[in-house]
């Protein structure tokens, strides 16, 4: 099963313009300007970098509780029965990338202010979180250092700290390597997650940066953008958790074993509110029936999928994949009535519409996919 949680907060910290804040800007960027490259006509004399920060504050809380429930099992990374945290971002825009390179994310080891600024606000909003400060130039609460790792990464600036503080260690740091493909952030933070939760560290957030050696080189990167929690899609940050929840208590009723076949959503409706947890019973039955003198319909089987068959969700407007197939986390259950999965609808964004789709698996030379089945999430 998924359950998705939103952010809600973030800013971009930018190295160029070291006391502005971004608090509500739509967008999150991942840029370097190195230095000898040209910017708004000039020529650059030093590097400068972005990085940027995002909270799920509440969110984050709400997990645990739902752990505490038994509603979501342990977080770990190394158990398959616990559950993995993702961390999701959907690129805006991303230019002159390199054929490889690599995202970190930390967890943010000082509190922070979101801001109220744009990137575009002339005069500058200095209140809220920048590269130099984590409040405000007045209070001028500078990023430390102790516990942390905080770096400033251009001859010129002044300040020996900037760009954000963040804890080190095999257990509060994650990466994502790309190769030529989509620059959309999925990135593992099971263990962050899991720290946060235990209470080993205070939730802060997480910082996204690229590798410090990559920031301080003379290579060009290129820029990468993202949709921020401000954006007014439904690309806002989220944190996906995955596990199973599939137990097949009862499998005596016999898997379809015609060669072509259609499954249907048996108690689909069109509207679910926001506040449901629904359970989808999933039929299926021979596309081309033989025929027989019955006294029932012969549209109607006993017949389940097989227990290798997986659901996704798709935002039926711009066909952005909510929730991907997942060995773990949307493997179709199969119980004495048939097989059916479970959906929560908070991890949806309300007043939109979605598609399900249906990954069918019967070997290697036979998996078929069908998604002619849509429902609305009000509010």
């Amino acid at each position: 099963m998924n359950r998705i949680f939103y952010a809600e907060r973030d800013t971009t910290l930018y190295e160029k313009f070291p006391e502005q804040n971004t608090g509500i800007d739509q967008i999150l960027e991942l840029t370097k300007i190195a230095s000898g490259s040209k910017l708004n006509g000039a020529i650059q004399a030093n590097t400068y970098n972005t990085r940027f920060i995002i909270d799920f504050g509440s969110q984050i809380q709400t997990l645990s509780s739902s752990i505490i429930s038994g509603e979501i099992p342990g977080i770990a990374t190394d158990h398959e029965l616990s559950a993995s945290v993702y961390l999701n971002l959907k690129a805006a825009d991303a230019s002159d990338l390199l054929h490889s390179y690599s995202v970190e994310a930390f967890p943010v080891s000082q509190s922070w202010v979101n801001g109220n600024g744009y990137y575009s606000d002339d005069p500058i909003q200095r209140y809220g979180a920048s590269w130099y400060y984590r409040d405000s130039d007045d209070l001028a609460t500078g990023w430390d250092t102790g516990s942390a790792h905080s770096h400033k990464t251009s001859a010129g600036t002044t300040n020996t700290q900037g760009g954000g503080a963040w804890i080190t260690g095999s257990l509060f740091e994650s990466s994502q390597s790309f190769e030529n493909e989509s620059p959309d952030i999925r990135i593992n933070v099971t263990d962050i997650v899991q720290q946060w939760i235990t209470g080993s560290i205070t939730n802060n957030g997480f910082i996204i940066k690229r590798p410090y050696a990559d920031e301080i080189s003379s290579e060009v990167l290129g820029s990468l953008k993202f949709f921020g929690r401000e954006s007014h899609t439904i690309f806002v940050p989220k944190l996906e958790v995955v596990f199973k929840d599939t137990t097949f208590p009862d499998t005596s009723s016999a898997e379809i074993s015609s060669d072509t076949y259609v499954p249907y959503i048996k108690n689909i409706k069109s509207e679910y509110r926001v506040s449901e947890n629904s359970k989808f019973r999933v039929g299926v039955r021979p596309e081309f029936p033989n025929k027989a003198f019955q006294t029932s319909s012969f549209y109607l089987t006993g017949e389940r999928l097989p227990t290798s068959s997986f659901y996704s969700i798709l935002d039926s407007v711009t066909d952005e994949t909510i929730i991907p197939f997942d060995n773990n986390g949307t493997q179709i259950d199969c119980d004495i009535n048939g097989s059916f999965f479970n959906l929560r609808m908070d991890s949806f964004m309300p007043e939109r519409y979605y598609k399900i789709m249906l990954k069918i698996n019967r070997g290697s030379d036979d998996i078929q996919i069908f998604d002619d089945f849509y429902f609305k999430v009000v509010k």
